[in-house]
């Protein structure tokens, strides 16, 4: 695929349609955005306040496109199909590394990782009855009472898997202590354990605001090197005793088809980062409590990259990849 991606550039450079027209011309109509989760998750919610920037600042309309399952690889199979001019976008998330580790179609390399626009460190959260008010308080429940309690996220050797199985590691939980509970987004982990059917949920700070705010759930733990303006009485990790990579967060971003040329992905990405700074995305990012963290072309792939080998090392550590 990726080969007939670059002839169709090549041949069309060689017919007189130079990267910098096309750039110029960019976009030429309706863009599809297709995400890899379900309606109403951050990504999704992000995505749709991006999408609605993006028609303004482009002058076309952006479809969002909600194409769940397989941890991004039903996206991915969307994005494969599409041709690299740009008209097809995807939403990326640390997620997609755990979904590379078990495909024998995709990889990091499958697409082209156009920019990065915030990073979202993940947090312990669990009912506010649930006599839990500490990650040592935690700690202590599971191993006196191995396997009764359970953490729910977004799916198999997904970003928040390996960030959860990070904490235990270092809070020397073994394996079946507190069982892993996959969800076809955190949106759905965190209802779940809203109504009882898990005991914690790993998630971010605009999933559990508001259900913290009206006194349902509390967030016990933050994986973050300083503790979060809306959660300020959670101690980070470091802070109860259980010291972790924060280095490894979730990201968000845009990719688009393999080989799409440099002039298209700097024309979106202009957008894209344009969008990020108006006044009404700002205010976004920040009652969300998540980080600005824009990165153009090249390095968004370095960062990638190196993720992608944090996750390769987490995922044969613990046994959770599948190939």
């Amino acid at each position: 695929m990726r080969a007939l991606m670059k002839a169709a550039v090549l041949a069309a450079a060689a017919a007189g349609l130079t990267a910098p027209v096309a750039a110029q011309d960019y976009p030429s109509g309706d863009i599809r955005y297709i995400l890899h989760v379900k309606p109403g998750g951050a990504t999704d919610v992000m995505a749709r306040r991006l999408a609605d920037g993006l028609q303004k600042a482009l002058g076309v309309n952006v479809v969002v496109e909600n194409r769940d399952g397989g941890s991004g690889a039903r996206q991915m199979a969307q994005l494969a199909r599409a041709k690299p001019d740009g008209q097809t976008i995807g939403s990326v998330t640390a997620s997609h590394l755990g979904m590379f580790l078990q495909s024998n179609t995709f990889d990091a390399d499958s697409v082209t990782w156009a920019c990065n626009m915030v990073l979202d460190p993940y947090l312990l959260a669990v009912r506010s009855d649930s006599g839990i008010d500490s990650l040592a308080d935690l700690v202590e429940k599971a191993k006196a009472a191995p396997g009764e309690l359970s953490v729910a996220g977004f799916g198999e050797a997904s970003g928040g898997q390996v960030a959860w199985q990070m904490f235990a590691d270092s809070a020397e939980l073994g394996d079946g202590d507190i069982n892993w509970v996959p969800y076809s987004s955190v949106g759905d982990a965190v209802v779940a354990t809203l109504g009882g059917h898990n005991d914690i949920a790993i998630a971010y700070t605009d999933l559990v605001q508001q259900h913290v705010k009206a006194g349902t759930l509390k967030v016990i733990g933050v994986m973050s090197t300083e503790r979060l303006p809306k959660f300020p009485d959670a101690q980070t990790y470091a802070e109860a005793g259980y010291p972790v990579d924060t280095t490894w967060q979730q990201f968000r971003g845009i990719v688009m088809p393999a080989e799409t040329p440099a002039e298209i992905q700097d024309a979106l990405c202009g957008a894209v980062q344009e969008v990020m700074q108006a006044p009404e995305m700002v205010k976004y990012i920040e009652d969300s409590d998540l980080v600005p963290g824009f990165m153009a072309h090249e390095e968004f792939t370095e960062f990638v990259h190196a993720q992608d080998e944090a996750a390769k090392t987490w995922t044969a550590k613990l046994g959770i990849a599948g190939n």
